[in-house]
Protein backbone atom coordinates (compact mmCIF):
# COMPACT_ATOMS: atom_id res chain seq x y z
CA UNK A 1 0.00 0.00 0.00
CA UNK A 2 1.64 3.26 -0.80
CA UNK A 3 0.25 6.87 0.21
CA UNK A 4 0.74 10.52 -0.40
CA UNK A 5 0.99 12.90 2.26
CA UNK A 6 0.57 16.58 2.58
CA UNK A 7 3.33 18.74 3.54
CA UNK A 8 3.45 20.70 6.74
CA UNK A 9 3.45 24.07 4.58
CA UNK A 10 0.15 22.34 2.42
CA UNK A 11 -1.40 21.76 6.03
CA UNK A 12 -0.44 25.21 7.22
CA UNK A 13 -2.25 26.75 3.96
CA UNK A 14 -5.28 24.79 4.05
CA UNK A 15 -5.50 26.51 7.62
CA UNK A 16 -5.12 29.66 6.49
CA UNK A 17 -7.80 29.29 4.10
CA UNK A 18 -10.53 28.47 6.62
CA UNK A 19 -9.66 31.53 7.92
CA UNK A 20 -9.70 34.12 4.94
CA UNK A 21 -13.21 31.89 4.01
CA UNK A 22 -15.53 28.97 5.06
CA UNK A 23 -18.54 27.57 2.66
CA UNK A 24 -20.75 28.84 5.51
CA UNK A 25 -19.37 32.00 4.92
CA UNK A 26 -19.92 32.59 1.31
CA UNK A 27 -23.17 30.27 1.80
CA UNK A 28 -24.65 33.37 4.34
CA UNK A 29 -23.78 35.61 1.40
CA UNK A 30 -25.58 34.12 -1.46
CA UNK A 31 -29.15 33.74 0.87
CA UNK A 32 -28.83 37.55 1.96
CA UNK A 33 -27.87 38.50 -0.99
CA UNK A 34 -30.38 36.93 -2.80
CA UNK A 35 -33.41 37.74 0.34
CA UNK A 36 -32.09 41.77 0.01
CA UNK A 37 -32.47 41.44 -4.08
CA UNK A 38 -35.95 39.50 -4.24
CA UNK A 39 -37.38 42.19 -1.23
CA UNK A 40 -36.36 45.14 -2.84
CA UNK A 41 -37.63 44.54 -6.47
CA UNK A 42 -41.16 43.13 -5.28
CA UNK A 43 -41.61 46.44 -3.62
CA UNK A 44 -39.80 48.77 -6.21
CA UNK A 45 -42.27 46.63 -8.25
CA UNK A 46 -45.30 48.15 -6.13
CA UNK A 47 -43.99 51.40 -6.46
CA UNK A 48 -43.51 51.67 -10.21
CA UNK A 49 -46.94 49.58 -10.85
CA UNK A 50 -48.52 52.52 -8.32
CA UNK A 51 -46.70 55.36 -10.13
CA UNK A 52 -47.93 53.98 -13.96
CA UNK A 53 -51.32 52.98 -12.72
CA UNK A 54 -52.64 55.39 -10.26
CA UNK A 55 -49.92 58.80 -11.00
CA UNK A 56 -49.09 58.09 -7.39
CA UNK A 57 -46.37 56.73 -5.07
CA UNK A 58 -46.86 55.98 -1.44
CA UNK A 59 -45.61 53.83 1.23
CA UNK A 60 -48.17 50.80 1.85
CA UNK A 61 -46.49 48.83 5.40
CA UNK A 62 -48.68 45.90 4.23
CA UNK A 63 -46.70 45.51 0.40
CA UNK A 64 -43.49 46.16 2.27
CA UNK A 65 -44.53 43.12 5.03
CA UNK A 66 -45.79 41.18 1.71
CA UNK A 67 -42.29 41.74 -0.18
CA UNK A 68 -40.53 40.78 2.96
CA UNK A 69 -42.27 37.86 3.27
CA UNK A 70 -42.15 36.53 -0.17
CA UNK A 71 -38.18 36.88 -0.27
CA UNK A 72 -37.87 34.85 3.53
CA UNK A 73 -40.39 31.77 2.26
CA UNK A 74 -37.86 32.05 -1.48
CA UNK A 75 -34.90 31.38 1.19
CA UNK A 76 -36.54 29.03 3.54
CA UNK A 77 -37.59 27.10 0.22
CA UNK A 78 -33.81 27.32 -1.14
CA UNK A 79 -32.47 26.21 1.96
CA UNK A 80 -35.03 22.92 2.30
CA UNK A 81 -34.18 21.98 -1.21
CA UNK A 82 -30.41 22.46 -0.67
CA UNK A 83 -30.01 24.67 -2.90
CA UNK A 84 -27.40 26.56 -0.98
CA UNK A 85 -25.25 23.61 -0.75
CA UNK A 86 -22.60 25.39 -2.62
CA UNK A 87 -20.93 21.96 -3.61
CA UNK A 88 -24.14 20.14 -4.22
CA UNK A 89 -25.99 19.51 -7.81
CA UNK A 90 -28.65 21.73 -6.59
CA UNK A 91 -26.21 24.94 -6.66
CA UNK A 92 -24.26 23.65 -9.96
CA UNK A 93 -26.42 21.82 -12.18
CA UNK A 94 -30.06 22.77 -11.61
CA UNK A 95 -29.53 25.89 -9.88
CA UNK A 96 -31.59 28.22 -12.39
CA UNK A 97 -34.50 25.67 -12.78
CA UNK A 98 -34.55 25.05 -8.97
CA UNK A 99 -34.86 28.88 -8.11
CA UNK A 100 -36.96 29.70 -10.41
CA UNK A 101 -39.72 27.00 -9.24
CA UNK A 102 -38.93 28.08 -5.25
CA UNK A 103 -39.65 32.18 -6.13
CA UNK A 104 -42.81 30.42 -7.71
CA UNK A 105 -43.55 28.37 -5.02
CA UNK A 106 -43.34 31.88 -2.46
CA UNK A 107 -45.07 33.99 -4.46
CA UNK A 108 -48.38 30.64 -3.99
CA UNK A 109 -47.54 31.23 -0.72
CA UNK A 110 -48.48 34.42 -0.47
CA UNK A 111 -51.56 34.27 -2.15
CA UNK A 112 -52.51 31.44 0.62
CA UNK A 113 -51.16 32.73 3.33
CA UNK A 114 -53.12 36.80 1.85
CA UNK A 115 -56.66 34.16 1.11
CA UNK A 116 -56.64 32.42 4.73
CA UNK A 117 -56.06 36.16 6.28
CA UNK A 118 -58.85 37.82 4.20
CA UNK A 119 -56.30 40.27 2.97
CA UNK A 120 -56.67 39.93 -0.80
CA UNK A 121 -59.10 42.95 -1.07
CA UNK A 122 -56.03 45.42 -1.42
CA UNK A 123 -53.94 43.08 -3.31
CA UNK A 124 -54.23 44.10 -6.81
CA UNK A 125 -53.74 42.11 -9.31
CA UNK A 126 -51.67 44.28 -11.76
CA UNK A 127 -49.49 44.81 -8.68
CA UNK A 128 -49.30 40.65 -8.25
CA UNK A 129 -48.34 40.18 -12.14
CA UNK A 130 -45.69 43.16 -12.18
CA UNK A 131 -43.32 42.14 -8.59
CA UNK A 132 -43.50 38.01 -9.94
CA UNK A 133 -41.93 39.51 -13.20
CA UNK A 134 -39.78 41.84 -11.70
CA UNK A 135 -38.64 39.33 -9.29
CA UNK A 136 -38.43 36.22 -11.69
CA UNK A 137 -35.79 38.76 -13.46
CA UNK A 138 -34.03 39.48 -10.70
CA UNK A 139 -33.78 36.31 -9.41
CA UNK A 140 -32.45 34.68 -12.19
CA UNK A 141 -29.70 37.98 -13.14
CA UNK A 142 -28.53 37.48 -9.81
CA UNK A 143 -28.27 33.65 -9.33
CA UNK A 144 -26.68 33.61 -12.36
CA UNK A 145 -24.17 36.41 -11.24
CA UNK A 146 -23.45 34.93 -7.84
CA UNK A 147 -22.50 31.42 -9.59
CA UNK A 148 -19.90 33.14 -11.29
CA UNK A 149 -18.69 35.10 -8.16
CA UNK A 150 -19.11 31.48 -5.92
CA UNK A 151 -16.90 29.26 -9.06
CA UNK A 152 -14.19 32.06 -9.41
CA UNK A 153 -13.87 32.46 -5.42
CA UNK A 154 -13.53 28.65 -5.06
CA UNK A 155 -10.91 28.06 -7.58
CA UNK A 156 -9.01 31.31 -6.51
CA UNK A 157 -8.81 29.18 -2.72
CA UNK A 158 -10.38 32.50 -1.06
CA UNK A 159 -12.30 29.98 0.97
CA UNK A 160 -11.95 25.81 2.02
CA UNK A 161 -11.96 23.56 -0.18
CA UNK A 162 -13.41 19.65 0.20
CA UNK A 163 -10.82 17.87 1.56
CA UNK A 164 -10.91 14.30 0.54
CA UNK A 165 -8.83 10.77 1.10
CA UNK A 166 -8.58 8.68 -1.89
CA UNK A 167 -8.71 5.32 -1.78
CA UNK A 168 -7.88 2.86 -5.11
CA UNK A 169 -9.22 -0.56 -4.06
CA UNK A 170 -7.49 -4.29 -5.42
CA UNK A 171 -8.56 -4.57 -9.14
CA UNK A 172 -9.20 -0.91 -9.72
CA UNK A 173 -7.32 -0.76 -13.35
CA UNK A 174 -7.01 2.75 -15.49
CA UNK A 175 -7.07 5.14 -12.62
CA UNK A 176 -4.67 7.71 -14.37
CA UNK A 177 -7.78 9.45 -15.94
CA UNK A 178 -9.78 9.82 -12.48
CA UNK A 179 -6.24 11.25 -11.04
CA UNK A 180 -5.63 13.85 -13.67
CA UNK A 181 -9.45 15.06 -13.95
CA UNK A 182 -9.22 15.55 -9.82
CA UNK A 183 -6.00 17.48 -10.64
CA UNK A 184 -7.28 19.51 -13.07
CA UNK A 185 -10.06 20.80 -10.98
CA UNK A 186 -7.38 21.38 -8.03
CA UNK A 187 -8.83 19.04 -5.65
CA UNK A 188 -7.53 19.07 -2.01
CA UNK A 189 -5.96 15.17 -1.77
CA UNK A 190 -4.65 15.18 1.57
CA UNK A 191 -4.18 11.58 0.74
CA UNK A 192 -3.85 8.76 -1.91
CA UNK A 193 -3.88 5.12 -1.04
CA UNK A 194 -3.10 2.33 -3.66
CA UNK A 195 -3.94 -1.31 -2.50
CA UNK A 196 -2.28 -4.12 -4.21
CA UNK A 197 -4.15 -6.86 -5.22
CA UNK A 198 -4.88 -9.47 -2.50
CA UNK A 199 -6.43 -13.00 -2.98
CA UNK A 200 -9.03 -14.54 -0.93
CA UNK A 201 -6.82 -16.12 1.56
CA UNK A 202 -6.77 -15.22 5.26
CA UNK A 203 -3.56 -13.91 5.64
CA UNK A 204 -4.44 -11.49 2.93
CA UNK A 205 -7.60 -10.98 4.09
CA UNK A 206 -6.18 -10.03 8.02
CA UNK A 207 -3.20 -7.93 6.03
CA UNK A 208 -6.34 -5.55 4.54
CA UNK A 209 -7.90 -5.31 7.79
CA UNK A 210 -5.18 -4.30 9.29
CA UNK A 211 -4.48 -1.67 6.19
CA UNK A 212 -8.00 -0.60 6.83
CA UNK A 213 -7.81 0.12 10.39
CA UNK A 214 -4.69 2.16 10.36
CA UNK A 215 -6.34 4.31 7.33
CA UNK A 216 -9.40 4.92 9.49
CA UNK A 217 -7.14 6.09 12.76
CA UNK A 218 -5.37 8.13 10.26
CA UNK A 219 -8.14 9.54 8.79
CA UNK A 220 -9.21 10.46 12.11
CA UNK A 221 -6.61 13.12 12.88
CA UNK A 222 -6.81 14.81 9.31
CA UNK A 223 -9.32 17.71 7.89
CA UNK A 224 -11.44 15.75 5.53
CA UNK A 225 -14.83 16.09 4.26
CA UNK A 226 -15.05 12.68 2.26
CA UNK A 227 -13.06 9.87 1.30
CA UNK A 228 -13.45 8.79 -2.44
CA UNK A 229 -12.83 4.54 -2.66
CA UNK A 230 -12.33 3.92 -6.76
CA UNK A 231 -13.00 0.12 -7.25
CA UNK A 232 -13.41 -2.26 -10.45
CA UNK A 233 -15.46 -5.02 -10.71
CA UNK A 234 -13.46 -7.81 -9.04
CA UNK A 235 -13.47 -8.08 -5.32
CA UNK A 236 -16.65 -5.70 -4.22
CA UNK A 237 -16.55 -8.24 -0.94
CA UNK A 238 -12.96 -5.90 -0.47
CA UNK A 239 -15.00 -2.72 -1.00
CA UNK A 240 -17.74 -3.36 0.90
CA UNK A 241 -15.61 -4.07 3.32
CA UNK A 242 -13.88 -1.32 3.36
CA UNK A 243 -17.04 0.73 3.21
CA UNK A 244 -18.23 -0.51 6.61
CA UNK A 245 -14.72 -0.08 8.18
CA UNK A 246 -14.67 3.34 7.06
CA UNK A 247 -18.17 4.14 7.64
CA UNK A 248 -17.39 4.69 11.39
CA UNK A 249 -15.30 8.14 10.03
CA UNK A 250 -17.71 11.12 10.21
CA UNK A 251 -17.56 12.17 6.47
CA UNK A 252 -19.33 11.44 3.59
CA UNK A 253 -18.33 7.94 1.80
CA UNK A 254 -18.01 8.37 -2.48
CA UNK A 255 -18.16 5.34 -5.00
CA UNK A 256 -16.51 5.07 -8.17
CA UNK A 257 -16.94 2.61 -10.64
CA UNK A 258 -13.60 2.78 -12.97
CA UNK A 259 -15.46 1.31 -15.11
CA UNK A 260 -18.37 3.08 -15.49
CA UNK A 261 -17.13 6.19 -14.52
CA UNK A 262 -17.67 7.73 -18.13
CA UNK A 263 -21.49 6.30 -17.62
CA UNK A 264 -21.59 8.09 -14.52
CA UNK A 265 -20.35 11.56 -15.60
CA UNK A 266 -24.03 11.67 -17.43
CA UNK A 267 -25.83 9.98 -14.61
CA UNK A 268 -28.33 10.66 -11.25
CA UNK A 269 -29.52 8.79 -8.87
CA UNK A 270 -33.46 7.81 -9.48
CA UNK A 271 -35.76 5.84 -7.58
CA UNK A 272 -37.94 2.17 -9.11
CA UNK A 273 -40.04 1.83 -6.53
CA UNK A 274 -38.57 1.57 -3.02
CA UNK A 275 -35.35 0.68 -4.52
CA UNK A 276 -32.63 3.55 -5.65
CA UNK A 277 -31.27 2.93 -9.24
CA UNK A 278 -28.53 4.36 -11.09
CA UNK A 279 -30.18 6.30 -14.08
CA UNK A 280 -28.76 8.07 -16.95
CA UNK A 281 -29.94 11.12 -18.85
CA UNK A 282 -31.35 10.55 -21.89
CA UNK A 283 -33.06 14.16 -22.23
CA UNK A 284 -36.41 15.28 -20.95
CA UNK A 285 -37.25 11.73 -19.22
CA UNK A 286 -39.18 12.50 -16.16
CA UNK A 287 -42.82 13.20 -16.51
CA UNK A 288 -42.68 16.42 -15.56
CA UNK A 289 -40.04 17.21 -17.61
CA UNK A 290 -41.76 15.53 -20.93
CA UNK A 291 -44.61 17.72 -20.33
CA UNK A 292 -42.42 20.79 -19.85
CA UNK A 293 -41.03 20.68 -22.97
CA UNK A 294 -43.84 19.76 -24.93
CA UNK A 295 -46.48 22.20 -23.53
CA UNK A 296 -43.67 25.00 -24.48
CA UNK A 297 -43.32 23.16 -28.29
CA UNK A 298 -46.68 23.66 -28.19
CA UNK A 299 -47.42 27.07 -27.57
CA UNK A 300 -44.23 28.40 -29.28
CA UNK A 301 -44.85 27.04 -32.34
CA UNK A 302 -49.02 28.18 -32.33
CA UNK A 303 -47.97 31.46 -31.13
CA UNK A 304 -45.09 31.60 -34.33
CA UNK A 305 -47.63 30.49 -37.05
CA UNK A 306 -50.47 32.77 -35.98
CA UNK A 307 -47.71 35.68 -35.94
CA UNK A 308 -46.05 34.56 -38.90
CA UNK A 309 -48.90 33.50 -41.38
CA UNK A 310 -48.38 36.20 -43.71
CA UNK A 311 -44.86 35.48 -44.09
CA UNK A 312 -45.54 32.39 -44.97
CA UNK A 313 -47.94 33.13 -47.58
CA UNK A 314 -45.92 35.48 -49.13
CA UNK A 315 -43.09 33.08 -49.38
CA UNK A 316 -44.79 30.50 -50.89
CA UNK A 317 -46.03 33.08 -53.78
CA UNK A 318 -42.76 34.14 -54.72
CA UNK A 319 -41.21 30.22 -54.53
CA UNK A 320 -44.25 29.62 -56.95
CA UNK A 321 -43.66 32.63 -58.94
CA UNK A 322 -39.63 31.78 -59.32
CA UNK A 323 -39.16 28.55 -60.34
CA UNK A 324 -42.23 25.27 -61.14
CA UNK A 325 -43.30 23.00 -58.34
CA UNK A 326 -44.50 22.80 -54.79
CA UNK A 327 -43.68 25.24 -51.96
CA UNK A 328 -43.01 23.13 -49.55
CA UNK A 329 -40.38 20.16 -49.79
CA UNK A 330 -41.02 16.82 -47.70
CA UNK A 331 -37.87 14.87 -47.14
CA UNK A 332 -38.09 11.32 -44.80
CA UNK A 333 -35.48 11.88 -41.84
CA UNK A 334 -35.28 10.06 -39.04
CA UNK A 335 -36.81 11.47 -35.83
CA UNK A 336 -37.13 10.35 -31.92
CA UNK A 337 -35.76 5.91 -31.60
CA UNK A 338 -35.16 6.05 -35.14
CA UNK A 339 -38.57 6.14 -36.57
CA UNK A 340 -38.85 8.15 -39.93
CA UNK A 341 -40.52 11.26 -40.36
CA UNK A 342 -41.53 13.50 -43.06
CA UNK A 343 -40.01 16.55 -42.19
CA UNK A 344 -41.11 20.11 -44.11
CA UNK A 345 -39.58 22.78 -45.70
CA UNK A 346 -40.22 25.92 -47.88
CA UNK A 347 -38.42 24.89 -51.32
CA UNK A 348 -35.21 26.46 -52.09
CA UNK A 349 -33.69 24.94 -54.63
CA UNK A 350 -35.00 24.09 -58.82
CA UNK A 351 -35.14 20.03 -57.62
CA UNK A 352 -35.49 18.00 -54.86
CA UNK A 353 -33.54 15.34 -54.56
CA UNK A 354 -34.81 12.02 -52.05
CA UNK A 355 -33.58 11.32 -49.06
CA UNK A 356 -32.75 8.30 -49.65
CA UNK A 357 -31.46 8.12 -53.53
CA UNK A 358 -29.45 10.69 -55.43
CA UNK A 359 -28.80 13.30 -51.70
CA UNK A 360 -26.35 15.60 -52.40
CA UNK A 361 -25.91 18.34 -49.76
CA UNK A 362 -25.98 22.28 -50.58
CA UNK A 363 -22.41 23.54 -51.06
CA UNK A 364 -21.42 27.40 -51.29
CA UNK A 365 -23.22 28.42 -54.49
CA UNK A 366 -24.74 25.64 -55.23
CA UNK A 367 -26.07 26.14 -58.66
CA UNK A 368 -29.80 24.62 -57.46
CA UNK A 369 -30.52 26.84 -55.13
CA UNK A 370 -32.79 29.55 -56.40
CA UNK A 371 -32.69 32.98 -55.77
CA UNK A 372 -35.24 33.11 -53.74
CA UNK A 373 -33.89 29.89 -51.95
CA UNK A 374 -30.72 31.46 -51.13
CA UNK A 375 -32.12 34.21 -49.16
CA UNK A 376 -34.31 31.52 -47.24
CA UNK A 377 -31.62 29.31 -46.45
CA UNK A 378 -29.20 32.22 -45.10
CA UNK A 379 -31.82 33.69 -42.83
CA UNK A 380 -33.71 30.13 -41.88
CA UNK A 381 -36.83 30.94 -43.11
CA UNK A 382 -36.82 28.05 -45.53
CA UNK A 383 -36.87 26.23 -41.64
CA UNK A 384 -40.22 27.42 -40.80
CA UNK A 385 -43.09 24.81 -42.09
CA UNK A 386 -41.33 22.39 -39.54
CA UNK A 387 -43.77 24.66 -36.74
CA UNK A 388 -46.44 22.09 -38.56
CA UNK A 389 -43.72 19.64 -37.33
CA UNK A 390 -43.23 20.44 -33.56
CA UNK A 391 -47.29 20.92 -33.94
CA UNK A 392 -47.93 17.04 -35.40
CA UNK A 393 -44.95 15.96 -32.25
CA UNK A 394 -42.51 14.49 -34.51
CA UNK A 395 -40.39 17.37 -33.91
CA UNK A 396 -39.34 20.02 -31.13
CA UNK A 397 -38.50 23.68 -31.59
CA UNK A 398 -35.11 22.51 -29.93
CA UNK A 399 -33.18 19.42 -30.50
CA UNK A 400 -30.31 17.65 -32.88
CA UNK A 401 -31.30 19.01 -36.70
CA UNK A 402 -32.73 15.91 -38.54
CA UNK A 403 -30.02 14.36 -40.96
CA UNK A 404 -31.71 12.98 -44.39
CA UNK A 405 -31.59 8.94 -44.45
CA UNK A 406 -28.44 8.97 -47.14
CA UNK A 407 -26.13 11.31 -44.77
CA UNK A 408 -27.15 8.60 -41.88
CA UNK A 409 -25.87 6.15 -43.51
CA UNK A 410 -22.98 7.85 -44.57
CA UNK A 411 -21.19 8.22 -41.32
CA UNK A 412 -23.14 5.32 -39.29
CA UNK A 413 -20.11 3.11 -39.38
CA UNK A 414 -17.28 5.61 -38.35
CA UNK A 415 -19.00 6.88 -35.67
CA UNK A 416 -19.99 5.54 -32.35
CA UNK A 417 -22.86 6.28 -30.57
CA UNK A 418 -24.28 8.33 -33.63
CA UNK A 419 -27.78 7.19 -33.21
CA UNK A 420 -28.27 7.87 -29.70
CA UNK A 421 -29.29 11.70 -30.53
CA UNK A 422 -32.01 10.51 -31.60
CA UNK A 423 -32.74 9.53 -28.51
CA UNK A 424 -34.66 13.06 -28.33
CA UNK A 425 -36.85 14.28 -30.96
CA UNK A 426 -34.94 16.53 -33.48
CA UNK A 427 -35.17 19.92 -33.31
CA UNK A 428 -35.77 23.38 -35.45
CA UNK A 429 -32.68 24.24 -34.16
CA UNK A 430 -29.32 22.70 -31.50
CA UNK A 431 -26.66 23.25 -29.67
CA UNK A 432 -24.79 22.43 -32.93
CA UNK A 433 -26.31 24.90 -34.68
CA UNK A 434 -25.59 27.56 -32.83
CA UNK A 435 -22.35 26.96 -32.27
CA UNK A 436 -21.53 27.48 -36.18
CA UNK A 437 -21.49 23.40 -36.89
CA UNK A 438 -24.48 23.87 -39.33
CA UNK A 439 -23.94 23.47 -43.25
CA UNK A 440 -22.07 20.70 -45.38
CA UNK A 441 -20.51 18.01 -43.47
CA UNK A 442 -17.64 17.20 -45.97
CA UNK A 443 -15.15 15.54 -43.85
CA UNK A 444 -15.21 13.42 -40.61
CA UNK A 445 -14.26 15.61 -38.29
CA UNK A 446 -17.25 18.23 -39.00
CA UNK A 447 -19.66 15.63 -38.74
CA UNK A 448 -17.95 14.22 -35.69
CA UNK A 449 -17.88 17.88 -34.42
CA UNK A 450 -21.36 18.11 -34.52
CA UNK A 451 -22.78 14.54 -32.95
CA UNK A 452 -20.66 15.70 -29.81
CA UNK A 453 -22.43 18.77 -29.41
CA UNK A 454 -25.76 16.78 -30.05
CA UNK A 455 -24.68 14.06 -27.54
CA UNK A 456 -23.64 16.77 -25.02
CA UNK A 457 -27.37 18.31 -24.98
CA UNK A 458 -28.72 14.56 -25.21
CA UNK A 459 -26.81 14.13 -21.93
CA UNK A 460 -27.37 17.80 -20.38
CA UNK A 461 -30.91 18.95 -21.14
CA UNK A 462 -32.79 21.34 -19.29
CA UNK A 463 -35.74 23.69 -20.08
CA UNK A 464 -33.27 26.43 -19.24
CA UNK A 465 -30.64 25.06 -22.18
CA UNK A 466 -33.34 25.02 -24.04
CA UNK A 467 -34.32 29.12 -23.70
CA UNK A 468 -30.48 29.53 -23.89
CA UNK A 469 -29.77 27.73 -27.68
CA UNK A 470 -33.22 29.81 -28.44
CA UNK A 471 -32.01 32.95 -27.82
CA UNK A 472 -28.55 32.05 -29.67
CA UNK A 473 -30.44 31.17 -32.25
CA UNK A 474 -32.36 34.54 -32.10
CA UNK A 475 -29.06 36.92 -31.79
CA UNK A 476 -26.08 34.80 -31.99
CA UNK A 477 -23.93 35.30 -35.42
CA UNK A 478 -22.25 31.92 -35.01
CA UNK A 479 -25.99 30.18 -35.54
CA UNK A 480 -25.95 31.76 -39.49
CA UNK A 481 -22.25 30.36 -40.23
CA UNK A 482 -22.38 27.93 -43.27
CA UNK A 483 -25.86 28.70 -43.93
CA UNK A 484 -26.31 28.59 -47.92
Amino acid sequence: MSTNAISPRERHLATVSLTRGTQFFWTVVVATTEMIVIAACAYAAFLAYSAVAYGVVFFRADYALASVGVAAVYVALCIADNQYDLLGPQWNEHSCSRGVAALALSFVALLTFAYLANSLQGYSRGTFLAQWLSTLLAQVAVRAGLWQVVDRVRWQEQWHRESMVVLVMPGALGVGHVRARLAARYEHILRWYDFPSVSEGDAEGAALEQQLSAIRQECRALPIDAVLILFGSDNMQVVSHAVETLSELPVRIQLLPIELAELMRRSRIGTYGHLRVLELFCGPCSLRDRFLKRAFDVAGALVLLMTLWPLFVVVAALIRLESRGPALFRQTRLGFNNQPIQVLKFRSMHCMDDARTGFRQAVRDDPRVTRVGRVLRRTNIDELPQLLNVLRGEMSLVGPRPHALAHNQMFADQIRRMFRRHNVKPGMTGWAQVNGLRGETDTFEKMQQRIEHDLYYVDNWSFFFDLKILVRTAFSKRARINAY
